[in-house]
């Protein structure tokens, strides 16, 4: 019986479209300068895929991808983007590939770094989202608490110890008693009527769901940043939180139905000074990766 059963599974993982799938995970730097080459390396797992293979990374205005290592794929920079297609993908099940991005003179901010794979098995085409990661541009970015600066103080010795003058003897000296001074009344304490401060706290020009409201199925929102502190945002229509288990707040903007509406939004939010804006995918609520 067993061995009917092991036949029965070599059989099924021959079968064409049986476990083929694609997953990927991105490496490359947390931070780079304006004007410097920040290197994207990506390491896919194609689990015998051996049709129509793509690869697309949307790219911020003047941003622009150059080749270094596409596995034979043809590497254009164009749609805003750095595209890779394989007509025929590596014949390995595991390779990887690395390309590079110009940051230009005076970029600031962040940039989110990963991209979309699409694919045919069989008949049927299928998409895998690679996990972004944000990078900071300039040395200067990133929020970080200013060092606290100790006050030092002088030590003032202690007086010099004076001797006691020596106690004299009081002279005798008869006295005739003295009439008690006449009792004065006590004057009036005038008090003056204290006006109330009103402190009125600061008002939040721009308010930020907290808890964003989950739509059923596929979703789409635009991810502004995802900072340790809390930043001061505005303009951002349609914000939402998510915090992650380290400690970091992920900022959106939006939720949308289609690709298309969310494209749109995050051209705007380009647009606002938002650079490293990017889309996310929502299944039910939770991030797709």
């Amino acid at each position: 019986m067993l061995k009917k059963l092991s036949l029965l599974l070599l059989v099924l993982i021959c079968l064409p479209g049986y476990g083929q799938d694609i997953t990927a995970t991105i490496k490359t730097a947390s931070a780079v300068a304006p004007g410097k080459d920040l290197t994207v390396e990506i390491s896919v797992s194609k689990a015998g895929v051996s049709g129509f293979m793509k690869y697309f990374q949307d790219l911020p205005a003047n941003y622009t991808a150059t080749d270094i290592d596409s596995k034979g794929g043809n590497f254009t920079n164009a749609d805003n983007g750095a595209k890779i297609i394989w007509i025929s993908p590596p014949s390995s099940d595991q390779f990887t590939m690395t390309y590079k991005i110009a940051v230009p003179q005076g970029a600031s901010g962040t940039i989110s770094v990963g991209g979309k794979f699409s694919y045919v098995v069989g008949n049927e085409r299928k998409t895998f989202d690679v996990e972004p990661q944000v990078v900071s541009i300039g040395s200067g970015s990133g929020s970080s608490t200013p060092p606290v600066v100790k006050e030092v103080v002088k030590e003032t010795p202690p007086p010099a110890e004076t001797k006691p003058p020596a106690e004299e003897k009081p002279a005798v000296v008869e006295s005739k008693p003295t009439p008690p001074p006449a009792e004065e009344k006590p004057k009036p304490v005038e008090t003056k009527k204290e006006t109330p401060v009103v402190i009125t706290p600061p008002v939040n020009k721009t308010p930020v769901s907290a808890a964003p409201t989950a739509t059923a199925g596929r979703s789409y929102r635009v991810q502004i940043g995802a900072f340790a502190l809390k930043p001061h945002i505005e303009g951002v229509p349609e914000s939402s939180t998510i915090v992650l288990d380290n400690g970091m707040t992920k900022y959106f903007s939006g939720n949308f139905k289609t690709y298309e509406e969310a494209k749109k939004r995050k051209n705007e939010m380009i647009e606002k000074g938002f650079q490293g804006a990017f889309i996310v995918s929502f299944e039910n609520g939770k991030i797709v990766k």
